[in-house]
């Protein structure tokens, strides 16, 4: 009697709110066991069915005959009959490395549920061990009774994450409607203030940026024992390690609120790569660069050209970051196809664009090709840039200057049928921009200067996906950790210690057998104490100056003096284990200096913008 009763009452209570189906989820948590143990009860007024999927972790328990296993499909069939709900069990094994359930800590990123389609409305009842906080993803409403939590949904989440401790926060702010909260260990409670502010600021922007409201009732930046840095629908975690420092609330919080529109309410089909995260860090890093854009672009090209180049392939096999060369890859050369493609559309078409796209994808999935569509690229613009690995190459020869015309063969490889090139010309006290059309092979330009003091420059914006010229390089420690092939020249053994930070390190020699033909065309790493062996200061009399403050732990690039210019050597002097794990941080630097393994002093070079055709 008190079981039909229930069922009654589920039918009822969800009876005025919508005619599909209904569910009560009880889930436990089991921080002995290692697992999640859960029931699930659906109901609905009508016949109707509702399938369950399972992620790999889970087993279904189930004895009643109208639930279905679709060997084809992998999913269980549930045929309600709009009279008697269904009840079955589920079990939840933690093996994903993303999942954590500890004595004192719990996260559950990989969902906390199976995949149940076809639920508008939920009730989400989580059995908690005694003395934990904690909070779901994208509920509508919660409470707390000692140890269980309820959680209100108006649609059924296929994923539901979770996070709790006994260490945990929580502070909360409403702004327009939205739930903003953090769950921080007691440590770092004294961010909460910050965060909540950065975070209604973030949703804000992006708000009036889109013309889109945030896509969840709520929003919560999650702090975990795990070095982690990403987003999930309606939260975003943060490691310990890094939670404090100041980039996570000036940019990493702003990418991880932007990934609520681009990852989670509208997901990527995969169909032709990933563009999640090339217009996620678009519309975040890139567009917090308001002073200097045209640097992010190019250090976007020298970071292409020094982890990917030849080694490059097409964007769409981009799926996610695996390293630096797929980052520069999904995130660097994708941003700058999004670039091309504004210059193209014109600003207010490509915003109109972007708009239009969120309000017509939001909580779908979508593709490469039908964001490019909505910004109002074409075929030839889709197929060449995401479907062909090529990036644009240019060259000059034949530059003549004569009666004040500046005229010249421009070759160009790779990019659409026609590309425009953007040229800047300077004058006395006066510059002009433009661009020209080019198609792909040979190109005779001509162009008016005003004297032989002008200067002429292709692409000193960086306005095109290309490859640099060596004159545009700036030496730095990321083409060392993008070779090849690095020869290491050092005392014995000392390779070993390198080869953890640089493992393409495929060549030795000791330091002091090192001569010229070591050094042809090669990137290398010369280790050294205070002292440089008088063998290695004559390969290098008259070619390189450069000075190190002796006693401290330095580490320098220069361009191989013995390449054509493409080629790199960084000089070692009283390397640490320390201070080698530290320079992968510092990748896009010249030199640093360290004492007693901490920074003290770090530079970048800089080289001159764009392909200098004309000028002085």
């Amino acid at each position: 009697m008190k079981k039909t009763a229930f069922i009654l009452l589920i039918i009822l209570a969800f009876y005025y709110k919508s005619f599909a189906a209904a569910a009560i989820i009880k889930s436990e948590i089991d921080i002995n066991l290692n697992m999640i143990k859960g029931s699930i009860t659906i109901a609905s007024t009508k016949a109707e069915t509702v399938t369950v999927s399972l992620y790999d972790d889970m087993q279904l328990l189930c004895n009643d005959k109208r639930i279905k296993y679709n060997k084809n499909s992998k999913e269980y069939i549930i045929s309600l009959d709009g009279l008697s709900s269904v009840i079955f069990s589920y079990i939840k094994n933690i093996t994903s490395k993303t999942d954590t359930i500890s004595k004192d800590f719990i996260s559950v990123y990989s969902s906390i549920i199976p995949v149940v389609t076809n639920i508008e409305n939920a009730e989400l009842y989580i059995n908690i061990p005694e003395n934990f906080q904690g909070l779901a993803s994208q509920f509508v409403t919660y409470s707390q009774n000692k140890n269980i939590m309820v959680f209100t949904y108006n649609n059924l989440p296929k994923s539901i994450y979770f996070a709790a401790s006994t260490n945990y926060i929580i502070k909360k702010i409403t702004q327009k409607n939205i739930d903003i909260y953090t769950l921080l260990f007691k440590e770092h409670e004294n961010l909460s203030y910050k965060l909540l502010q950065k975070a209604a600021y973030y949703i804000e922007m992006y708000e009036n940026l889109f013309s889109s409201h945030f896509p969840y009732h709520n929003f919560i930046i999650a702090e975990d024992v795990n070095p982690y840095g990403h987003a999930l629908a309606s939260i975003a975690v943060f490691g310990s390690a890094i939670i404090d420092k100041d980039f996570i609330a000036e940019r990493s919080l702003g990418h991880e609120v932007l990934h609520q529109w681009f990852g989670a309410a509208i997901e990527c089909s995969m169909t032709d790569g990933n563009f999640l995260e090339a217009v996620t860090t678009y519309f975040s890093d890139y567009f917090y660069e308001k002073d200097d854009r045209i640097k992010y672009r190019k250090e976007i090209l020298t970071k292409y050209q020094a982890y990917a180049a030849e080694k490059s392939f097409p964007l769409k096999y981009f799926m996610y970051n695996a390293g630096k060369k797929e980052q520069s890859i999904g995130y660097g050369k994708g941003l700058m196809v999004l670039h091309m493609a504004k210059n193209k559309a014109g600003d207010d078409a490509f915003m109109t664009g972007i708009r239009k796209f969120i309000s017509d994808k939001l909580y779908s999935t979508a593709s490469w090709k039908d964001l490019l569509a909505y910004i109002g690229m074409d075929d030839d613009f889709y197929r060449n840039w995401i479907h062909n690995k090529d990036d644009i190459i240019l060259s000059v020869n034949n530059a003549v200057f004569q009666d004040n015309t500046l005229a010249f063969n421009l070759i160009r490889k790779g990019g659409e049928e026609e590309v425009d090139i953007p040229f800047t010309h300077i004058s006395e006290n006066h510059i002009v921009t433009g661009k020209f059309k080019t198609k792909k092979g040979v190109n005779q330009i001509m162009y008016n200067l005003k004297s032989d003091n002008d200067t002429f420059i292709i692409d000193d914006r960086y306005d095109l996906m290309r490859t640099l010229y060596p004159a545009e390089i700036a030496p730095s420690f990321d083409y060392l950790f993008g070779a090849d092939e690095i020869l290491f020249a050092g005392n014995k053994n000392e390779d070993k210690l390198f080869e953890r930070v640089f493992p393409n390190i495929k060549e030795t020699v000791h330091i002091r057998k090192l001569s010229i033909h070591h050094l042809k065309d090669k990137n290398i790493i010369i280790a050294m104490e205070n002292i440089v062996p008088q063998t290695v200061a004559e390969l290098f009399k008259s070619k390189l100056t450069f000075a190190f403050e002796i006693g401290n732990t330095t580490y320098k690039v220069v361009r191989n003096p013995y390449s054509q210019g493409d080629r790199f050597i960084m000089f070692s002097f009283n390397h640490t284990k320390e201070s080698l794990n530290k320079l992968t941080h510092y990748g896009s630097y010249s030199y640093i200096t360290l004492n007693k393994n901490e920074v003290t002093a770090k530079e970048k070079n800089t080289m001159p913008n764009g392909i200098k055709i004309f000028g002085r």
